[in-house]
């Protein structure tokens, strides 16, 4: 079998993982990883042996098909060339941060007969997996994303960051159009979102309630269903899951509280999630996901099938961010946060620890220091 030539686009975090991924693919010839930054070159030639590049243009004509692991605003411009070139594609999430882009990419990956794959990995997540296999029909569900600020992807904000995997998820399990979407959200660092809450209805009534923070003391990744057949709640983080059966008796309502004796009452209260809503802890088998991912898209690739996550679906999901970001946009907070505490100043950090000025406000701190 002719192995499929493939590069890396982007050497930073994702880029890295991409390229340790595919050179375990036995079907796979890694030609080359595209990265304009010596340090980060310099890294992929340490850690993998792979040629580099610094100008991914020069890769066209000797491969099939790209990962794109880059910032996401040249996402479009990289992946619209490579389309146009019909090299098939993995492009990492969001497909891009505007719905007009986005929903151009679809049309060109069509017309030319390419393969995408959206980077959105918790599809491939074998704890989503179980969960959904558990709860029946979801009805309602609730996410959190949190994390620290790593200073990753801070040319978006972290609706496109974080929220969008979940954005993604929730668009994959309810049915129809998004019909109502309310936000709020904060920025903590620069002029993009870095906290944010949506509350999203789609056309089958099925409701979302979503947070995502990059600015948060503690990590978080849990998704919660609830389904016509019970409740799951899936951390991600930990790939457990917890699963709540709700049974048919509950579910025909074929039950009466006010009718029920002291007794019945202490036994409900005592038993309640073991012999009235028994609750199990689910095994979840350990797998890589962004490796599922890779082999769905080469699988796709060879066979001429639709990738699990296609980029038509990649683009509902920015569509779904967009209208995000406009009720974040929208909304009016009721007191202004930078006339309630103008006193405040920003604390003293060493200029010298920083590579760039504070606001305007380097000089000064270097004459403090």
């Amino acid at each position: 079998m002719t192995k499929l030539r493939v590069a890396v686009i982007g050497a930073g975090h994702l880029g890295r993982i991409h390229t340790r991924l595919l050179k375990t693919q036995t079907e796979v010839d890694l030609v080359a990883v595209a990265d304009p930054s010596p340090a980060a070159q310099q890294q992929i030639i340490d850690e993998f042996g792979v040629k580099v590049v610094s100008d991914y243009r020069k890769l066209i004509e000797q491969i099939d098909a790209a990962v794109i692991a880059t910032p996401t605003r040249m996402h479009f411009k990289i992946a619209n060339e490579l389309l146009h070139a019909k090299i098939h594609t993995l492009i990492e999430k969001p497909l891009t941060d505007s719905v007009t882009d986005a929903h151009d990419l679809a049309r060109t990956a069509e017309d030319n007969h390419c393969v995408v794959q959206v980077g959105h990995v918790e599809q491939f997540n074998p704890a989503i997996q179980s969960a959904l296999e558990l709860v029946g029909q979801p009805k309602f569900i609730q996410a959190s994303r949190m994390s620290g600020y790593t200073f990753r992807s801070t040319d978006i904000g972290v609706v496109h960051d974080l929220m969008i995997h979940d954005i993604d998820l929730i668009n994959s399990m309810f049915a129809g159009e998004l019909v109502e979407t309310r936000a709020t959200g904060v920025s903590m660092f620069g002029h993009n979102e870095d906290i944010a809450n949506a509350r999203l209805q789609f056309s089958c009534g099925g409701v979302a309630n979503l947070t995502a923070s990059r600015c948060s003391f503690q990590a978080q990744r849990n998704f919660q269903i609830f389904g016509t057949d019970g409740f799951a709640n899936a951390d991600l983080a930990t790939n457990k899951v917890t699963f709540v059966k709700v049974p048919t008796w509950i579910q025909n309502k074929k039950y009466d509280l006010l009718d029920t004796t002291p007794e019945q009452q202490a036994f409900i209260r005592e038993n309640l999630f073991s012999k009235i809503l028994p609750m199990s802890e689910i095994e979840v088998p350990q797998t890589n996901a962004i490796l599922a991912e890779q082999q769905d898209w080469l699988n796709a690739i060879r066979t001429s099938q639709t990738t699990r996550v296609s980029i038509q679906q990649g683009a509902q999901a920015v569509e779904i961010a967009d209208a995000v970001i406009k009720s974040i946009d929208a909304h009016n907070w009721s007191a202004n946060a930078s006339e309630t505490h103008s006193s405040e100043t920003m604390p003293h950090v060493p200029p010298t620890l920083l590579p760039f000025p504070l606001n305007g406000q380097d000089e000064e701190h270097r004459k403090a220091a």
